[in-house]
Order: structure tokens, then sequence, then C-alpha cells
């Protein structure tokens, strides 16, 4: 069953494909947010991960260009 181009547009989350320089990639989850600016658009905080020996973590933002609502 595939989805229409609506429900599409109305999903609450989005995956991120993190690359690193080995070839491992990682997908992560973006839930739909409206920051503090107005905008909207995406958001993840990034569990902490071991990637060559050492502890990674971080945060990705994504969001829509031009005016604040």
């Amino acid at each position: 069953m595939s989805e229409n181009e609506e429900e599409k547009q109305t999903r609450n989350i989005v995956i991120a494909n993190l690359s690193m320089p080995d070839g491992k990639n990682y997908e992560i989850p973006l839930v739909k947010k409206t920051f503090s600016s107005g905008r909207e658009g995406y958001y993840a905080q990034i569990p902490s991960f071991i990637y060559n020996n050492e502890v990674y973590g971080g945060q990705i933002q994504v969001w829509r260009k031009g005016d604040t609502k």
C-alpha cells in the first residue's frame, strides 16, 4: 500500500543518513519541530555512539528557509 502525496507531506518524522569515513551508515530519525525562531522543520538529538574508539554525539536541525509564520 503506497502513501499518496498529501500523506507524505504531513509526516512528522524524516530520516537523515549519517555516513562515516569508514563506510558505516547511521539512520537518524528527525521529528517535526517549531524552533524558538518560529521556523518549522525537523530535529534530532543524536545519542552517543562509538566511532574509531571515540565517543560521538550531537544534534541535527533542518528548517524551512524564508520568513517565520
